[in-house]
């Protein structure tokens, strides 16, 4: 007995060409689509008004603007829907990343190791302190360095009807 029915298709994750003359959905809102943005190759989402251009050969989505210290997701399309490909960020920004992150942590081992935390309570000891150092690090370069969701333009309803009416 089967518990799938073998009359639908097979669903391939292959990587699909992104085409400029197609509509797609938006990756990062989710609600608005991907259309053809003026005469040129970029895509522009209708809600969220981000602008993103298809790379390599048309298979990975990037985000189209200069971002400068910020790190914006990739996807690929499989047809269906989007993938996580990476991000944008070069190893210049991964290794000062790593470096904001490897510091504090190496200041707080040196110091404990050399007596340093001699009147701190018994609680707080060397674990504790890594691993709160490590959340706020991380939570500091996540806020610094990562492009958010809410970060986003997006058009009033009202404005967007007013518009859409000749």
């Amino acid at each position: 007995m089967h518990l799938f029915n073998s009359s639908y298709q097979s669903i391939s994750f292959r990587q699909q060409i992104i085409s400029c003359n197609q509509s797609y959905p938006c990756p990062r809102c989710n609600c608005g689509i991907l259309e053809t943005y003026g005469l040129t190759e970029t895509l522009q989402c209708s809600s969220c008004q981000r602008n993103f251009v298809a790379l390599r050969g048309g298979r990975y989505l990037h985000p189209a603007n200069s971002m400068g210290v910020k790190i914006a997701p990739t996807f690929w399309w499989d047809g269906l829907r989007w993938h996580w490909a990476g991000t944008t960020a070069s190893t210049r920004q991964v290794a000062v990343m790593f470096m904001l992150l490897a510091t504090p942590l190496m200041a707080l081992a040196l110091g404990y190791q050399n007596n340093l935390f001699r009147g701190a309570p018994d609680w707080l000891n060397l674990p504790l302190a890594m691993a709160a150092a490590s959340l706020l690090g991380m939570q500091a370069l996540y806020f610094f360095c990562w492009d958010f969701d809410f970060v986003a333009r997006r058009r009033p309803r009202a404005r967007q009807q007013q518009v859409s009416e000749p």
